[in-house]
């Protein structure tokens, strides 16, 4: 066995012979056990397999972690699992909630649901809330588990007092329906409160519809409007949603009228997006106007999207830049960096490369990462500042660091929507980012692939390969 696998590793790597992957394949295949192709090419991959062979725990994780993400080697989602289940039994909490959401989903290995809880329980016993947190829903529900009322509300208010932010959601929607736990509306606004304080968009639309109808807290509308424009923020699609009814609609309207810019603001994502209303751009520019004029950011920078693309109003680029320059200079990074666009490109504006430089870098610096990649471009070829290598790789690190740069390639925020560009980005990230980070940025890369053709796929690849040749991850 040891012959072959010299043999292979000789035409892998051509020492010896004329390097022949074809023949190197050929005698890896002839020893079953023999480590993959890929292990025999890249030393550092055989050296981490033999620290994880003589259970090395960083070395199995990490070898789990390469073969998930399909780093430097072909992806192998059942290899990853074989890995990842020895660092499990040594203990390690990470790698016992990763592998129970592995046998959940049945991937790399057949759907197991008793053998996932098995590994959450393992984790949840050892203090981890992500893993506490899908207990108790489970008992909830019933789901795999028998139901059990006190055994979910154990698991659920472990979790949410160590911090998580889906359990003070959970833990505050069963004080307020009484679930499990006797009804207690006041509770209920301090769990969520809680979840909502940590940027979790469900609970601040909770938390919003609580202080509009007055249950657990005082009722007070500029409480409810500031905690719906928050998750109107972030991109919420429930916040002023279909269930909010014809009360609600009214008072908002009452509270726009009165000159509440935050309601105004909202009103005009309404009649933007038509929820909950008929769409109406003229509307919604109507309110936008309203609340801009008054200094509200997100409204001015919305006003100047709506004259950039002449919806609601006459289009008119020069305007567009006004209202853009007006949110940017109250710090709104996305205005900040469409007016260094808009200076980059002359649109409703003259040129200036050295302006957009400078709304770009502020846009940067604030972690908008198509600003960090703009900026890299103009060190990169010296318009608007003096040409600087160094100065673009760091900015062009910073950029592809982001998971963020992917996303909004894959959603149209900021630039054009590009698949391709979304997957290769969020290839990048991550392979350059580790646990929960990783495995959420992995998600979004194969939610992206899903709508993706095969050769879309392999360019979005060659093109992530390319980029990390030429950027090599810092030691």
């Amino acid at each position: 066995m040891t012959a072959q696998v010299s043999l292979a590793e000789m035409y892998a790597e051509g020492r010896g012979v004329v390097r022949d992957e074809m023949e190197a394949v050929r005698w890896r295949q002839s020893v079953p056990q023999a480590p993959p192709l890929e292990e025999l090419i890249d030393p550092e991959i055989a050296d981490l397999r033999a620290r994880a062979e003589q259970d090395d725990l960083a070395a199995q994780v990490s070898l789990g972690d390469i073969y998930d993400t399909g780093e430097g080697i072909a992806q192998d989602a059942g290899e990853a699992v074989r890995w990842y289940r020895r660092a499990a039994e040594q203990g390690d909490v990470a790698v016992q909630v990763k592998l129970g959401g592995m046998y959940f989903a049945g991937r790399g290995v057949a759907q197991d649901a008793v053998e996932a809880v098995r590994w959450y329980r393992r984790a949840a016993e050892q203090g981890d809330a992500e893993a506490q947190q899908v207990l108790g829903v489970m008992y909830t529900a019933g789901q795999v588990v028998a139901q059990d009322a006190v055994e979910a509300v154990r698991w659920v208010r472990r979790a949410a007092e160590q911090g998580d932010a889906e359990a003070q959601l959970t833990l505050g929607g069963m004080h307020a329906a009484g679930l499990v736990v006797a009804r207690d509306p006041g509770e209920a606004a301090r769990w969520v409160r809680r979840a909502a304080e940590q940027g979790l968009v469900e609970a601040q639309v909770s938390l919003g519809g609580m202080y509009f109808a007055g249950r657990g807290v005082a009722q007070d509308a500029v409480e409810a409007v500031a905690w719906n424009r928050r998750a109107v923020e972030e991109g919420s699609e429930e916040a002023w949603g279909a269930e909010q009814g014809d009360a609600e609609l009214a008072w908002l309207h009452r509270e726009a009228g009165q000159g509440n810019a935050g309601a105004q603001q909202i009103l005009g994502v309404m009649y933007t997006a038509g929820r909950v209303v008929a769409r109406d751009e003229v509307e919604a520019t109507r309110w936008y106007r309203r609340a801009a004029e008054q200094g509200d950011v997100m409204a001015q920078f919305s006003l100047g999207v709506a004259y950039a693309d002449g919806r609601g109003v006459a289009q008119d680029a020069g305007e567009a830049v006004a209202w853009y320059r007006r949110a940017a200079e109250q710090g709104h990074a996305v205005a900040q960096f469409t007016l260094g666009l808009s200076y980059d490109n002359g649109d409703g504006v003259a040129q200036n490369a050295g302006e957009a430089v400078v709304w770009y870098r502020r846009a940067a610096e604030q972690g908008h990462a198509v600003a960090q990649f703009s900026l890299g471009v103009m060190y990169a070829d010296g318009r608007g500042v003096a040409q600087d290598a160094a100065e673009a790789e760091r900015w062009f690190r910073r950029a592809v660091a982001q998971a963020s740069l992917g996303v909004m390639y894959a959603d149209g925020r900021s630039v054009a929507q590009d698949d391709v560009k979304a997957h290769m980005w969020l290839d990048l990230a991550a392979a350059r980012s580790t646990g929960k980070l990783q495995e959420s940025v992995i998600r979004s890369r194969d939610t992206v692939a899903q709508w993706m053709t095969l050769d879309q796929i392999a360019e979005a690849q060659r093109r992530a390969r390319e980029w990390d040749t030429a950027l090599p991850r810092e030691p």
